[in-house]
């Protein structure tokens, strides 16, 4: 049984093959192998991104030793690391 899409077919099939045709499995082939490679860099993405995460998470509840406020310098008592302080230091040995 004939109908318009058989012949329509058979039309097709009278052609010649398009000359871009060739190498257009490489070329398909190539562009799969490009997106597994995207595929790849966005899986190690998410782990890092998944990492980055549990260390926050892991810092945030881990116990910590709060910061203890030393005493502020005054002008009348130099630090032993003043260049006053070292200069007579090292003149009295």
């Amino acid at each position: 049984m004939a109908t318009d899409l058989d012949e329509t077919l058979q039309a097709l099939g009278r052609f010649p093959d398009h000359p871009q045709l060739d190498g257009i499995e490489a070329r398909v082939l190539a562009s799969i192998d490009a997106r597994r490679a995207d595929a790849v860099g966005s899986r190690m993405t998410l782990t890092l991104a998944a990492g980055a995460m549990l260390l926050g998470a892991a810092g945030a509840t881990l116990p910590y030793k709060p910061a203890v406020a030393s005493t502020p310098a005054t002008f009348a008592d130099p630090g032993p690391l003043a260049p006053s302080s070292l200069l007579l230091g090292s003149a009295e040995r």
